[in-house]
């Protein structure tokens, strides 16, 4: 839009060359009133090319952050593990996140006991030859104690919310003796006890207390299993028991 101005003082003819003067202030407002929009317009359309790029960083930025707190995450949660076996079974088994060993595999012992339980047991056996019979009876209290042996495999791998552990098949680790008694000795008329029909006896004891605690293994896996349940919390626990093929002698 034009804006004219008397540039020559009066009605005599214009003082100035008609591209100066006044002239050239019509010109120059003329210009003035596109470059106020147009410096807008550039403004706009930098910061809209700044607020892009910040865009462009924060999502290219985006999986490097979700894996580094995947990773932290999964440290803390394997330093988590680690307590809790230490604090309840004292001992540290291999620990790995995603199958990279996080913790080494440190042992307090070649045996992890988890339950054990008293159990009583009568032996009674009578034997006739020609017709005489002589009997034992025997009573005997033993402590069996079941669990894992740790010279076999015990890894831990972390995946995300899972905690997969291999353990080897739980098993009756050993039958102690608390008690032993003999109550009866009773004779044949000529088929008489000798030292060695009780040594027999007491060797049976231990086999009948083990038998008699079969059960012993299973409820060790699962009280190993609830446990570390337990203790972990939101972690959901897996336990995988292997058998060994090896032979046992």
């Amino acid at each position: 839009m034009y804006i004219f101005t008397d540039c020559s003082g009066g009605n005599s003819s214009p003082s100035y060359p008609a591209d100066a003067g006044g002239c050239t202030l019509f010109r120059v407002m003329h210009r003035r009133s596109y470059l106020v929009p147009l410096t807008f317009l550039l403004l706009v359309f930098l910061a809209l090319a700044i607020t892009g790029k910040l865009i462009v960083d924060q999502m290219a930025a985006w999986p490097a952050r979700l894996v580094n707190s995947a990773s932290n995450q999964a440290s803390v949660d394997a330093l988590k593990i680690r307590d809790a076996f230490v604090d309840l079974f004292q001992l540290q088994p291999k620990i790995s996140v995603n199958e990279t060993a996080v913790f080494g595999e440190t042992k307090a012992a070649l045996e992890l006991v988890v339950v054990d339980r008293n159990t009583d047991i009568t032996n009674d056996t009578a034997e006739t030859w020609f017709g005489s019979t002589k009997t034992i009876r025997m009573h005997g209290t033993y402590r069996v104690k079941a669990g894992f042996d740790l010279s076999k495999k015990l890894e831990v791998n972390v995946a995300g919310q899972d905690v997969n552990i291999k353990v080897p098949k739980a098993t009756i680790l050993s039958v102690e003796p608390l008690s032993m008694a003999v109550d009866e000795l009773r004779d044949g008329l000529w088929n008489r006890i000798q030292p060695r029909d009780i040594d027999r006896e007491l060797k049976k004891m231990p086999e009948l207390a083990r038998a008699k605690a079969s059960s012993l293994p299973g409820e060790a896996e699962q009280t190993f299993k609830r446990l570390l349940s337990d203790r972990l919390g939101d972690l959901h626990v897996h336990v995988e028991s292997e058998v060994d093929d090896a032979p046992e002698y």
